[in-house]
């Protein structure tokens, strides 16, 4: 999941340090991450972003431009990187270049408005640029409404994470700022599962429903999204409720020895369960009967979210801002996901379903989607992408999402950046997209 007030400003340098210096610990065997730095320059994604974002301060775009090229070695399909690329040749007059990565852009999927940025001001009359910015626009036309399963009246929920019971078909949604679990059954009845008065719940975030053992596993913290982001360290928790009786079993304390955003969850077949941190691209698990643990760092993951598990229990799907990384779960090597012109980055949700995945990209560079991905047999690539019919009520953005039979369930609120302004929000929902049988 993404906190979406941090991503409106993922440019700025003081957040892409955060990501780009983190060293493994001592205790995390020392292995290749399967993640590769630019050639030419040996940077990280993080490292390009921090450079392409000083350089910009300076309107000094041949070096701005040097990074963004330098970051889409890395990433090639990274729509904010393709746009800035082509901002940045604007700028210098490379009307050439600039329409190359304005075509790449389109094809991504990715949208902008052209007609207001300074950047384009001297080329916009002419017809080839003209159609390119009708092409971007035309990318962020509304998309078909989803239909709404449940909208809550509490406008001030500010909920973040969903998870389903694939046993009873109930929703289970989780609150940042009421900072507690509501039970979602099919006839729209809700309900309190746990919350801060009877558990001391935190800010809830990403959930999992392990639904043999008849538990949910949810990711909390403290701080993350409700106060300013420093240097002290935040407090980090998986919870584990018995869904039969409703009641907290028992809480897994992350060290708090580093700032730590725990972030999204997910139970695998065997048991074991696997959490995403974000601030440093940690991945915890916790194995049946066993305590919390650090089990890789991935410092090139550029704000690790949301998580996925194939249906065998062989690979691991991250999703970061940077695009979708494939890990397995032995031993934690990792490669990226990619598939020609697909946008597979800007992930907060994620989820499996049939042979691949469906994954919720709430960024403004490809208007706030949900799409469903397939995959290729050994799931190492991306075969195609579906845009699904996933327009939100007027003031709402996908979080994240939860598949079950043929539909996949989406958690939708006001962006998380309202809530430094005071401005009112828009009451969350729960919507429901269709999910066509593979084949």
């Amino acid at each position: 999941m993404r906190v979406q007030s941090l991503c409106r400003f993922f440019f700025l340098a003081v957040l892409v340090i955060a990501f780009s210096s983190c060293s493994p610990p001592s205790q995390v065997a020392e292995q290749e991450t399967g993640e590769v730095t630019g050639a030419a320059t040996g940077s990280t994604l993080g490292e390009c972003f921090d450079r392409a974002t000083e350089a910009a301060e300076l309107e000094d775009w041949d070096a701005a431009l040097e990074a963004c090229s330098a970051g889409l070695e890395l990433e090639p399909n990274l729509p904010a990187l393709v746009l800035w690329a082509a901002r940045c040749e604007a700028y210098l007059g490379d009307d050439e270049a600039c329409r190359a990565h304005l075509e790449a852009a389109i094809r991504l999927g990715a949208t902008a408005d052209l007609a207001a940025d300074e950047a384009y001001a001297g080329v916009l009359e002419r017809p080839e640029f003209e159609e390119l910015a009708g092409r971007l626009l035309a990318n962020g036309t509304p998309m078909p409404p989803a239909e709404i399963v449940h909208r809550f009246a509490d406008a001030e929920l500010w909920p973040e994470g969903i998870a389903i019971d694939s046993q009873t078909g109930d929703l289970y949604i989780g609150s940042i700022a009421r900072r507690t679990i509501f039970r979602l059954d099919p006839s729209g009845r809700v309900e309190e599962l746990g919350g801060l008065a009877q558990d001391g719940v935190m800010e809830v975030l990403g959930m999992s429903v392990d639904s043999p053992r008849r538990t949910l596993w949810a990711a909390t913290g403290l701080g993350a999204y409700q106060e300013p982001f420093d240097d002290q360290p935040r407090k980090n928790e998986l919870l584990r409720y018995n869904l039969e009786t409703g009641r907290l079993e028992r809480r897994y304390p992350v060290p708090a020895d580093e700032n730590r955003l725990l972030n999204d969850v997910v139970a695998a077949p065997d048991g074991t369960v696997w959490a995403t941190e974000t601030l440093r691209g940690e991945l915890f698990r916790v194995l049946p009967g066993g305590e919390i643990e650090l089990f890789r760092r991935y410092p090139d993951l550029v704000y690790l979210n949301g998580i996925a598990l194939s249906d065998d229990g062989e690979r691991l799907y991250l999703g970061h801002y940077g695009g979708l990384s494939v890990a397995s779960p032995i031993d934690g090597s990792i490669a990226s996901v990619r598939g020609p012109d697909m946008a597979l980055g800007m992930i907060d949700g994620l989820s499996w379903v049939d042979d691949g995945l469906v994954m919720v990209q709430n960024s403004r560079h490809v208007n706030n989607r949900v799409v469903r991905v397939d995959l290729t047999p050994d799931g190492r690539r991306a075969a195609g992408l579906e845009v699904l019919p996933s327009g939100l009520p007027e003031g709402l953005i996908p979080y994240t999402c939860a598949t079950g039979g043929d539909a996949v369930f989406v958690i939708a609120g006001a962006p998380f950046g309202l809530m430094d302004t005071g401005e009112a929000p828009q009451a969350p929902a729960v919507v429901a997209l269709p999910l066509e049988p593979v084949g």
